[in-house]
């Protein structure tokens, strides 16, 4: 008797650790940090959820759809401000795009977890 009602202890703590495991990777900036899929968010919720970056640009790739950006922290996503690669979701966003300008942009996370600009604007200069 005293097995079994260890072995149900022992499987009801694994199911809680894998409940408290799935949950920490879904908070923001709980996961990796690599240029090509940033952040913890979790592909459900960030699928309809966009997150709001301001930045400089320095480079545009129109041949690789992609925009270098030196963006202040996202405290969303839990990133502190850095320079990196974006793609882009359509690549008629870059246009107009040059570097030097200062821009606005959305982020949402695409089917293969990285994220990628679905909207972009120059900021306006006051």
């Amino acid at each position: 008797m005293k097995r079994f009602d260890l072995a149900l202890i022992l499987i009801g703590s694994a199911a809680a650790m894998s409940s408290a495991v799935a949950a920490s990777n879904a908070m923001p900036g709980m996961g990796t940090m690599d240029a090509g899929g940033m952040g913890g968010m979790s592909a459900a919720a960030s699928a309809t959820q966009g997150f709001m970056a301001h930045g400089t640009i320095n480079s545009v790739n129109r041949a690789a759809s992609t925009v270098n950006i030196t963006h202040q922290p996202i405290k969303a996503l839990g990133w502190p401000g850095m320079t990196m690669d974006f793609g882009v979701q359509n690549p008629s966003l870059l246009k107009g795009l040059e570097p030097g300008k200062t821009v606005n942009f959305n982020l949402t996370k695409d089917p293969a977890g990285r994220y990628v600009i679905t909207k972009i604007a120059v900021a306006s200069s006051k």
